[in-house]
């Protein structure tokens, strides 16, 4: 009409319907329309609700928190997923660095791989077997140093804290962690029915020949029993796939 609407529609404008032929039918073009609207709202959805492999399983070697999965995002919109201790997100009681979500869980899960790619699974079966035996026990002995443990690692985590920095004490920290892990794990194993050398070794060549093809979250949950972080170093402490014993893998 020989005017510039300006971003508006022009009231004088002239619109003449059908005169292009349509290269689908009006019906099919509502269904489409309809179709990725939906898929908008899904999308949207999954976006909402990220998912965090290894929640529940990092444990802060500041400060003994558990980690938190979280997202952020910038001002261009850009989201980067991360796991936070959960003391300082919650009370900001610990000053441990945040951890990059895509890097520790990269890391665990070739951790996993090469655990199930180069293990000996008969040693494994042993191991585990043997802690299945002792879970039949009363576990007092087990229970007894366990809570001297946990006194252990409390005091030294006080120390941390308070200040001092030694080598030494940082060392001998994860160590009663990877301890703690180990002795939890036999205490907790109850099962409704024996299990067989076999059945151990059968599952553990299972899992390494679809390692690729399985649902790696399943096999996080199976494998590693705890994962202590540092602002040096990252510890993944782990079992069988019964979890019957622990292993730092």
């Amino acid at each position: 009409m020989g005017k510039w609407a300006g971003g508006k529609s022009n009231p004088n404008m002239v619109r003449l319907e059908g005169i292009i032929p349509a290269i689908v039918s009006a019906d099919t073009w509502k269904r489409v329309q309809k179709r990725m609207k939906d898929n908008r709202k899904i999308n949207a959805a999954n976006s909402a609700k990220a998912e965090y492999m290894l929640s529940g399983l990092i444990e802060c070697g500041q400060c003994g928190g558990t980690y938190t999965g979280r997202t952020s995002t910038n001002g261009k919109g850009y989201k980067t997923q991360y796991y936070v201790c959960g003391n300082k997100y919650r009370n900001h009681t610990c000053d441990a660095k945040n951890i990059n979500a895509d890097e520790i869980e990269t890391a665990v899960v070739a951790q996993l791989k090469n655990y199930l790619m180069n293990s000996d699974f008969e040693i494994i079966a042993d191991v585990a077997l043997r802690a299945y035996e002792s879970s039949k026990k009363n576990h007092a002995e087990e229970r007894k140093e366990l809570a001297a443990l946990k006194t252990k690692l409390a005091n030294g985590i006080e120390a941390v804290l308070s200040g001092m920095k030694f080598p030494e004490l940082e060392e001998e920290i994860t160590n009663i962690r990877l301890r703690i892990a180990e002795l939890e794990q036999i205490i907790s194993t109850v099962r409704d029915r024996p299990i067989t050398r076999e059945e151990i070794v059968a599952q553990l060549k299972k899992d390494a020949k679809n390692i690729d093809s399985f649902d790696i979250k399943r096999l996080i949950k199976s494998y590693v029993t705890k994962i202590y972080a540092t602002d040096n170093e990252i510890i993944v402490s782990g079992g069988v796939h019964l979890k019957s014993c622990g292993r730092r893998i």
